[in-house]
């Protein structure tokens, strides 16, 4: 698909988003991205000054999407159930888009030199913690450290659900199988049980 150069930056971008998502982080390069955009091959760097500015590009897409799942999610006036669903929303997100959640929170993208991916960083955390804030009434303790124990748990159980999604068919019956198995059955049980444990 050849893209309209009014909007070649944020093109590029999803074109590398949708690469990452289906192929995962390695092999991916400027050149690659400009082959797949059927754009020249010098294209790309007018606007990202490196491979890895690309990447927080995608990374700061990410957390975006992200956001706005949680967003839609929350229906609720309970601040218990809508932080089950930050929970539930995050896992899903994180199994839909293995390659992109790996992006985000685990390569080595130089954060302090890409303003907003921090900002599209710290806007999705900060869903989070405005719900432990509504879970304490207001008070401001408690919430910054539950936050972190709470991403903690959760970044947990998807990590462990990531694992159990790759599992074949020969491992099915493994003892890890079937506990993860349970994970997966039980999840919002789980995440309710934690939440209301939070001190």
């Amino acid at each position: 698909m050849r893209y309209h150069h009014g909007n070649l930056k944020s093109n590029l971008i999803d074109c590398a988003y949708e690469w990452i998502a289906s192929n995962g982080i390695d092999n991916i390069s400027l050149r690659k991205i400009a082959e797949i955009a059927e754009v020249s091959q010098t294209a790309p760097y007018r606007h990202f000054k490196s491979k890895e500015h690309l990447l927080a590009e995608v990374a700061t897409l990410g957390f975006e999407k992200l956001s706005f799942e949680i967003d839609k999610n929350i229906t609720t006036d309970d601040a218990t159930d809508d932080l089950v669903i930050c929970g539930v929303t995050y896992i899903e997100f994180g199994l839909n888009n293995e390659h992109i959640i790996d992006l985000m929170f685990n390569y080595p993208i130089k954060k302090s030199e890409y303003p907003s991916l921090l900002e599209s960083a710290d806007t999705a955390f900060g869903l989070l913690l405005k719900r432990l804030k509504y879970l304490h009434d207001g008070k401001e303790g408690a919430a910054p450290l539950n936050s972190i124990s709470t991403h903690a748990y959760v970044h947990g159980l998807l990590t462990i659900l990531q694992m159990h999604q790759r599992i074949d068919k020969s491992s099915a019956g493994t003892e890890f199988f079937k506990a993860s198995s349970a994970v997966k059955d039980n999840l919002e049980e789980m995440l309710s049980k934690f939440i209301k444990n939070l001190g």
